[in-house]
């Protein structure tokens, strides 16, 4: 079992470095960049390289409550994102590079039933962290990792508080971005037929930064779809992405691929466990004295 446990860890940390530390970090949903973007620059890059003709392409946006032009109101994105996160069906994924080997991985699936949320830490040092939690029909299911040391427990819990505890998780992230990047909106862009409004990253309020980059979509009911932001302090790269879509009708969240062993593995402890019980207090019968009555009956006792 636990060499099966170190490969299916090693696939999914593969998986999530793929999906979320590539080129361009993966974006559920991702929307198309502007028509003014050049072959192979970023969607930061492109949305900065839209600004000059910004108002026009804005003129006829309605901005939700709390966006503007000029920016963002935190506590506003942070209502309305967090509302989505713990109630519509959603995929997301976000990451955080604060410095070189130290990040953090977020992955979250939610449905009506079904809800699962995995977390990689890693302190650029030696100590590594995997959380994965998957709830289906009031059952949860949770593995952890420490370095090498794997446990895997379940029991009764909700789809609802997992949900609840995932969507801060989450929502950290995003918050990071909007506390420290300064954001101005730049155009409209296209995705799963909705028309998402777009920003870009004009600054960080961060001393001493440099190669300041990053982007910001929001959709008509002032959701965060999508937040990015890039710069470099004192010689380190800091990097930060986040990104939420809805997940179409009727899809369920897959079940995680270490769940059949690993409650395979849990069903032979248990089984074990009431072995050794059932046993032990065989044994304990066994060898408790036992009285002229209980050998003989009452008859022999009364002679």
């Amino acid at each position: 079992m636990r060499d099966a446990s170190q490969r299916a860890r090693a696939a999914t940390a593969v998986a999530v470095l793929l999906l979320l530390a590539g080129c361009g970090g993966f974006v559920p949903g991702e929307p198309t960049p502007p028509e003014t973007a050049s072959p192979g620059a970023s969607p930061a890059d492109s949305a900065a390289n839209a600004t000059p003709d910004a108002d026009e392409r804005l003129g006829d946006v309605a901005f939700p409550d709390g966006f503007t032009r000029s920016g963002v109101d935190v506590a506003t994105a942070r209502e309305r994102s967090v509302a989505f996160l713990r109630t519509e069906p959603a995929t997301g994924a976000a990451v955080e590079r604060f410095r070189a080997g130290a990040y953090a991985d977020y992955e979250y699936e939610a449905a009506r039933d079904r809800t699962r949320f995995r977390l990689d830490v890693h302190n650029g040092y030696v100590d590594v962290t995997r959380s994965d939690v998957y709830v289906d029909d009031g059952v949860r299911y949770s593995r952890s990792a420490r370095n090498r040391d794997v446990s895997f427990e379940a029991s009764n819990g909700s789809v609802a508080t997992t949900r609840y505890r995932a969507a801060d998780s989450m929502w950290a992230v995003a918050s990071r971005i909007l506390t420290v990047g300064e954001f101005r909106a730049v155009g409209v862009v296209e995705a799963g037929g909705e028309r998402l409004i777009r920003y870009a990253a004009t600054g960080v309020a961060v001393r001493n930064a440099t190669d300041v980059r990053g982007s910001l979509t929001v959709d008509r009911n002032g959701v965060v779809r999508e937040a990015r932001l890039a710069y470099v302090r004192g010689g380190e790269s800091k990097r930060f992405e986040y990104a939420v879509a809805p997940r179409s009708a009727g899809t369920e969240v897959a079940p995680p691929a270490w769940l059949p062993a690993a409650s395979a593995e849990l069903a032979a402890e248990e089984a074990a466990d009431t072995e050794a019980m059932m046993k032990s207090g065989a044994d304990a019968r066994l060898s408790t004295p036992r009285s002229r009555f209980d050998e003989a009956g009452p008859r022999a006792a009364n002679r």
